[in-house]
């Protein structure tokens, strides 16, 4: 068996050979837990090939290329034939079979597939067209989601019935057998490290084990959640912690590591991303959606949220939940810690929760852990750093004899070199927070790190650079280019030096942009930028101190400026 689309991403990747390979990898990881059973021939083995309608020799010929890559993708399927979707009917045929689904089968008076291909093949026959087989008709039919056709045969409340989540309590069964996600920002505020002026209060993402309540992993940014934000959570909630405790001076007491079964999420976007999708999806875990109006299926995470809002409100800086809790404490006045002693802190928290009795388990959730993780072996991706990788989220793009082109700016590696003729588009992974370099997939399987084609570019953000495209935008300037983008960015940058003595919100922007590692133009030559300011009303309490006073801000951050 070949290796299949290695270079080409995982989303060129037809929906049914996808989920072939799902249901091949749920069985032949459920056959590799048992080798007793798949080593001997047994029953198990002959009832996994019936199901996945299979020779018992092609099945151990998928378990083999699976234990060399125990990943989804491994198990697609090689089709004979034209590709996958192509439709060779002619198209006025197509239309009728379309029109006689639409307007007919799905309905609530529910006729039957018969009568649909009677239908159909009526109607071509009195156009003199070469009637449809019954199976073609079907394959048309497969196409529409079953909910969708429950929906417009049976109604709404059988469709949410018979394919929305349930409704309830959610209960795990084993460890990270269910992983819930969430974001929220901290109450309190954060200090730059070299001037200790205030910047303003970070997010968290936070992954909690719903089985034993213990903190799987957590990620901590200035940026609003994102897909970035996710995938830097979901990598430190997988990975052994002991390394990154010790770095940080604290006990190697975090045993939680693995592939989660399942990750439980609600609906906000970046997790609905096709990146995060299909990236659970190619490691085995299922993605699982809270439904809408029911805050009750996220109470596991939110109840840990809670209890770190708790602890942070006893730092100082610290902004309590509301105006009435705060009362005459000064927030900005009393801040004093960085991003990376709020770090710390969380995790010492968390540390100490682990150790702590918890009511609902009748225990602490470190024993719980202890308790019922003890024997197992729990599921770790091949290579920690392409599995942060798989989560970042990605453009499609066709390589150039000049390279690859992301948000306007152009990227090169000899590695690119294979692809050159090939006009088939290539998956560009990229992280928001640091656009200098990005990731394809080369031809060996393996990540490619592509830089800057001008390695003389400084690292920027996806924040860092819209905004400079709609100050361009807004100037008139026609042809915006590259060298364009890379001067205003500069340019803004040497303007929040200047006024960041001024404003937080300055000063946030300036982290926000100013990521470790960044060369950092020196902004005492730089100068302001006019015309590019606007008075707006303080609705969000930017200025922190809960009155309506107009801000002076940018015009781009009037535009939406968290999109």
């Amino acid at each position: 068996m070949s290796r299949p689309h290695s270079a080409k991403g995982l989303t060129g990747v037809p929906d049914a050979a996808w989920e072939t390979a799902r249901r091949r990898e749920q069985i032949v990881r459920a056959l590799l837990q048992n080798p007793v059973a798949y080593g001997a021939r047994s029953e198990a083995v002959a009832a996994a090939a019936a199901e996945l309608d299979v020779t018992i020799q092609y099945l151990y010929r998928l378990i083999k290329v699976y234990e060399a890559d125990p990943r989804t993708r491994s198990l697609l399927p090689r089709s004979p034939g034209p590709p996958t979707g192509i439709r060779r009917l002619d198209s006025r045929v197509e239309a009728i079979i379309e029109d006689e689904i639409q307007t007919r089968y799905l309905d609530l008076l529910k006729p039957r597939k018969s009568l649909l291909v009677k239908g159909v093949q009526a109607r071509c026959t009195q156009e003199g067209l070469a009637k449809p087989a019954r199976e073609t008709i079907n394959a048309r039919l497969a196409g529409i989601s079953k909910r969708e056709q429950a929906k417009r045969r049976h109604g709404a409340k059988k469709a949410r019935d018979g394919f929305d989540p349930i409704r309830g309590s959610l209960e795990a069964e084993r460890p990270l057998g269910i992983v819930q996600i969430d974001h929220t920002p901290t109450d309190v505020m954060v200090v730059e490290p070299d001037t200790l002026e205030v910047i303003g209060r970070p997010f968290i993402t936070l992954a909690v084990d719903v089985r034993t309540r213990m903190y799987c992993g957590f990620y901590l940014t200035f940026d609003p959640p994102s897909a970035a934000s996710v995938a830097a959570c979901v990598a430190h909630a997988v990975m052994d912690k002991g390394d990154w405790l010790a770095a940080r001076g604290l006990p190697s007491k975090w045993p939680v590591s693995g592939l989660p079964e399942v990750i439980h999420v609600d609906n906000g976007k970046e997790f609905h991303s096709k990146a995060f999708t299909r990236a659970c999806e190619d490691y085995g875990i299922e993605v699982r959606y809270r439904p809408p109006a029911t805050p009750h299926m996220g109470g596991h995470v939110e109840r840990r949220i809670g209890h770190l809002a708790q602890e942070l409100h006893l730092l100082p800086g610290s902004t309590f939940s509301n105006i009435k809790e705060r009362g005459a404490y000064d927030p900005e006045g009393h801040a004093c810690l960085t991003i990376r002693e709020v770090e710390w802190l969380v995790a010492s928290v968390i540390l100490e929760h682990h150790a702590t009795f918890h009511e609902g388990i009748g225990t602490s959730p470190g024993a719980k852990w202890d308790d019922e993780a003890a024997g197992r072996t729990f599921r770790m991706p091949a290579d920690p750093r392409t599995f942060l990788r798989d989560f970042l989220p990605f453009e499609e793009r066709v390589v150039q004899r000049d390279g690859i082109h992301v948000f306007g700016i152009s990227y090169w590696s000899d590695a690119l070199t294979p692809f050159l003729h090939d006009k088939k588009k290539v998956m560009v992974h990229y992280d928001p927070t640091n656009l200098s370099k990005v990731f394809v997939r080369g031809v060996s399987g393996e990540y490619v790190e592509v830089s800057y084609r001008n390695l003389r570019r400084p690292a920027i953000s996806k924040w860092e650079l819209r905004a400079a495209t709609r100050a361009l935008r807004r100037q008139g300037r026609a042809g915006v280019d590259e060298g364009m983008i890379f001067d205003m960015v500069l340019a803004r940058r040497r303007m929040v030096e200047e006024a960041s003595g001024r404003s937080r919100r300055a000063r946030l922007e300036r982290v926000r942009g100013a990521r470790p590692g960044l060369a950092i133009t020196p902004g005492d030559e730089g100068r302001t930028i006019p015309g590019e300011y606007r008075i707006v009303p303080d609705e969000g309490n930017v200025g922190g101190d809960n009155e309506d006073t107009p801000l002076v801000l940018p015009y781009y951050e009037t535009e939406d400026w968290d999109d």
